[in-house]
């Protein structure tokens, strides 16, 4: 799947879904997006993981936090990298 567009299967939707209600709590529009953009780009590079635990994982977010969390370790890495 590319990085470059939202994704419009049905799974990402389901995500987008359930993390509607936390979203619209979030103090403004700029960390809306942000999230947003954060949870398109970690399923569009971890689909398959995402995916896979469908069928297994009725609320898909266990697969997605892990998906957040290697894409924020591999920037601090690279940031890390730049740095030193």
């Amino acid at each position: 799947m590319d990085n470059s567009e939202t994704p419009k299967d049905k799974t990402y939707q389901k995500i987008m879904e359930q993390l509607n209600d936390f979203m619209e709590h979030l103090p403004s529009e700029e960390d809306r997006h942000l999230l947003s953009k954060m949870v398109s780009n970690s399923y569009c590079k971890h689909y398959e993981a995402i995916k896979s635990m469908e069928n297994d994982d009725p609320s898909l977010f266990t697969p997605l936090i892990i998906a957040l969390i290697v894409g924020q370790n591999s920037m601090i890495d690279q940031l890390k990298e730049n740095n030193c």
